[in-house]
């Protein structure tokens, strides 16, 4: 019986620790993390303030270099997204969504 107890707190306490993205645990690192890499930007959409990307390796987030959509955060400017401009970019994870958090014009 004790050991029944003993189990069922140690399943609860894993629980407890994980929270709904991936399984990870709450307040890791991966989910605070921000990654800094190249961007080539596809599209854009300015009202919705998103952009679909080809981006380097992000190894602080895990990810390596894809396509993809990203959010682009309100402070950050969005002329910058130009269909063919390549940008560095810092990014980081807000629940299922990457945002960029800063974007610049990359170095020649």
């Amino acid at each position: 019986m004790i050991d029944i107890l003993l189990a069922l707190t140690l399943v609860a306490s894993v629980q407890d620790m994980h929270h709904g993205h991936h399984g990870m645990p709450a307040g890791s690192e991966m989910e605070m993390a921000q990654s800094t890499t190249f961007g080539d930007v596809r599209t854009v959409d300015t009202d919705a303030r998103t952009a679909f990307l080809r981006h380097g390796p992000m190894p602080e987030l895990g990810m390596t270099g894809m396509v993809m959509p990203f959010a682009i955060a309100e402070d950050v400017d969005i002329t910058l997204f130009q269909p063919g401009a390549s940008l560095t970019i810092t990014v980081t994870r807000h629940g299922e969504d990457l945002v960029i958090l800063a974007a610049e014009p990359e170095a020649e």
